[in-house]
């Protein structure tokens, strides 16, 4: 098997003594297993694919500045980095997120804990949710979708096609932001400032995802940033569109109410109240003109109502907590 990686880093034009595997270059080892046995150094700008990959070492891993590692998040198959002893070094790690990631934790590179360095591996900034733990005679790096303490609902939808931050101080808290970077399930795709009239929105048109959890981070005037909360986009005519997610969702865990609008003059009061199956009353929220608000359903398993109220709006919505 030592002999199939030489033979691999060869072809890239990577000539280097077995006993010490040097990559200036790039290498992708596809979807294969592959064991590598002595250390590996990764040279500045080099680049290292391991997509859906396995690359287990024997040895130290070694990384210099400027040097990358590509790896899928997948939640059926992903690229993983076993070492053996230490890892050191400032490597940038670049993660392919599929889809279909849940934003559950996922491991991504393993080393020996002793000696190895927790900054060996870092996020390239236009991701987040980067971590590293100690577990045993090991180090784990991770990724992991970042549920922020505390969000501000303050994502609201424009008709079938943009995604707006609410900057009015009125309404939104006493907010005034002036600078935005927009997030897709936790990867960049815009920023700008409040005066150049493009950070504060963000147009997708048909390429807003449904499946997609949009955030944005937030600067104010202050310089202090804000994080706002998740927002799932809406395919609707309606001029209202309200829906639960997760639904069903399993008891004692976070879900939310969110509100799609092409005016938001149209959330004045607006307010929803929960009934159980026997069509109880169990309690009432006013939301106003919040578009994502938590929803302290009960713990008990079984199915609930939720009726929403808003000007010229009213709309049921059956909740399962499991």
């Amino acid at each position: 098997m030592k002999y199939l990686i030489w033979i691999l880093i060869y072809a890239f034009s990577v000539l280097v003594p077995l006993s010490a595997q040097e990559l200036y270059g790039k290498a992708s080892l596809g979807n294969s297993f592959v064991q590598v046995s002595g250390n590996f150094f990764l040279k500045s700008q080099g680049e290292l694919y391991l997509q859906t990959a396995l690359l287990e070492l024997t040895g130290n891993f070694t990384g210099d500045s400027g040097s990358k590692i590509y790896l899928t998040v997948n939640p059926d198959t992903q690229g993983f980095m076993d070492i053996s002893a230490a890892a050191r070094g400032s490597s940038e790690i670049i993660p392919d997120i599929s889809g279909d990631w849940d934003g559950l934790r996922t491991n991504l590179i393993k080393a020996g804990k002793n000696c190895s360095e927790t900054s060996a591996f870092q996020m390239a900034e236009d991701f987040a949710g980067l971590g590293y733990e100690s577990a045993g005679n090991f180090l784990f790096w991770y990724i992991e979708k970042i549920q922020p303490a505390s969000c501000l609902p303050l994502i609201v939808q424009l008709a079938g096609h943009t995604l707006l931050v609410n900057n009015n101080s009125a309404t939104n808290g006493g907010y005034r932001f002036v600078y935005y970077r927009w997030y897709r399930d936790g990867r960049l795709l815009k920023e700008d400032s409040h005066e150049d009239n493009g950070g504060s929105y963000y147009t997708g048109g048909e390429e807003l995802d449904e499946r997609a959890e949009y955030t944005v981070e937030m600067t104010d005037s202050e310089g202090k940033r804000h994080v706002s909360c998740p927002y799932r986009f809406v395919r609707s005519d309606s001029p209202i569109h309200v829906s639960v997610y997760p639904n069903p969702v399993s008891r004692n865990t976070q879900a939310y109410i969110q509100v799609g609008t092409s005016d938001v003059l149209l959330m004045e009061n607006a307010s929803f109240e929960i009934y159980d199956f026997m069509g109880r009353f169990i309690r009432k929220m006013n939301i106003g003109h919040q578009t994502l608000a938590p929803l302290d359903l009960p713990a008990k398993p079984g199915i609930y109502m939720l009726k929403f109220r808003a000007k010229d709006c009213q709309k049921n919505i059956k909740v399962i907590v499991e």
